[in-house]
C-alpha cells in the first residue's frame, strides 16, 4: 500500500515510518523540518503543498501524526491555530483526492488528568473531554474536523488518543521516577506507552479491512509499577468510580475498543520488575 506520513521526523512518526516499510509498504515522510525519515519538507498549513505531497506518493492512506506535540513549544495561538489548520487542510485534501483512510494523532491529554482524576475507571473513550491546555484544545478540535469528514465525505478516519509514548531510552527513566515519586503519576495513569507500539497500533488500522471511525484510547498494557492499579487509583485519586474492571496492574485506560476494531494490545509491558527491551 502506498501510504503517506506526516510527522515523519517526530518521536511516533519516525517509528511509524520504519514499522510500514518493514511491512512492506510504500511510504513518503513528510514533516517541516529535514529529518531521516523526511523524504519530502511539507508545511501542514500550505494546502498546496499537502496536495502535492499526497500526488507524489500516490498515497492510498495517510497516517497524520503531524502536529506541534506540546504545549510551549510555540506560542499558544500556533499551537491551537496551526494543529487544527494542518488537520482540516489534510482532510479536506484526502476528501477531494479521494482518499478514505487516515489514522490521526489525538493525544490522551483530551482527558485533562494532569488537572483532574478520571471520572470513572478503567477510562474508555466515553469519558468526557476536559482539555486543560492549547494542546489538548487543538487535539478535540481535531476530532471533531474528523467527525466532520466522516459525515459528509465518507473518510475513515481513526483519532488516536495516545498516552505517554516514550522511546526505549527514556522508559527506564520513566519507572525510577515513578518508583521515588508514585503521587506524581496520576496524570498519565502511572502508565506509559513504548513508541513501537504506537507505531505498531498505526500500521494494524491502515492495515484492517473495516475499523468504525472515531476515537480510540491506544496506550501501554499496565502501569509502571508493580502495583495493583486499582490501589494507586484509590490511594492518589479522589471521587473516582470504580466499574469494577480494573484487574491486577493494567492499565487505567482501556484500549479494548482498539483491540477489537484491528488487533491492538501492546506489545512492550515496561515496568518495575520488566526492564529487558532496549
Amino acid at each position: 500500500m502506498n501510504i503517506l506520513v506526516t510527522g515523519s521526523s517526530g518521536r511516533i512518526g519516525h517509528y511509524a515510518v520504519e514499522d510500514l516499510q518493514n511491512a512492506g509498504h510504500q511510504v513518503l515522510g513528510i514533516d517541516i523540518v529535514s529529518g531521516p525519515k523526511t523524504g519530502l519538507v511539507v508545511d501542514l498549513a500550505k494546502s498546496g503543498e499537502l496536495f502535492q505531497a499526497l500526488a507524489r506518493a500516490k498515497a492510498e492512506a495517510v497516517v497524520h501524526m503531524g502536529a506541534w506535540a506540546n504545549p510551549g513549544v510555540v506560542p499558544d495561538t500556533r499551537t491551537y491555530g496551526e494543529n487544527v489548520q494542518g488537520s482540516f487542510n489534510l482532510f479536506q485534501a484526502c476528501a477531494e483526492l479521494g482518499i478514505k483512510r487516515i489514522v490521526s494523532a489525538s493525544s490522551a491529554q483530551v482527558y485533562g488528568f494532569a488537572g483532574a482524576p478520571p471520572e470513572f475507571v478503567r477510562v474508555d473513550e466515553s469519558h468526557p473531554t476536559r482539555p486543560m491546555n492549547c494542546y489538548a484544545l487543538s487535539k478535540v478540535a481535531g476530532e471533531q474536523a474528523a467527525d466532520y469528514f466522516v459525515r459528509n465525505f465518507g473518510l475513515e478516519i481513526l483519532s488516536f488518543r495516545f498516552m505517554g509514548i516514550r522511546s526505549p531510552d527514556e522508559l527506564n527513566q520513566e519507572v525510577d521516577r515513578l518508583v521515588a515519586q508514585p503521587e506524581t503519576g496520576g496524570g498519565l495513569l502511572w502508565t506509559r506507552t513504548d513508541v513501537r507500539d504506537a507505531a505498531r497500533a498505526c500500521r494494524l488500522a491502515v492495515e484492517a479491512s473495516s475499523p468504525a471511525s472515531g476515537p480510540y484510547n491506544i496506550t501501554g498494557a499496565r502501569v509502571l509499577l508493580d502495583v495493583d492499579a486499582g490501589e494507586l487509583v484509590h490511594k492518589y485519586c479522589d471521587g473516582v468510580e470504580d466499574r469494577g474492571n480494573l484487574v491486577g496492574c493494567e492499565s487505567p485506560m482501556s484500549c479494548e475498543r482498539a483491540k477489537q476494531a484491528f488487533g491492538y494490545e501492546a506489545e512492550y509491558a515496561w515496568s518495575v520488575s520488566e526492564r529487558h527491551y532496549r
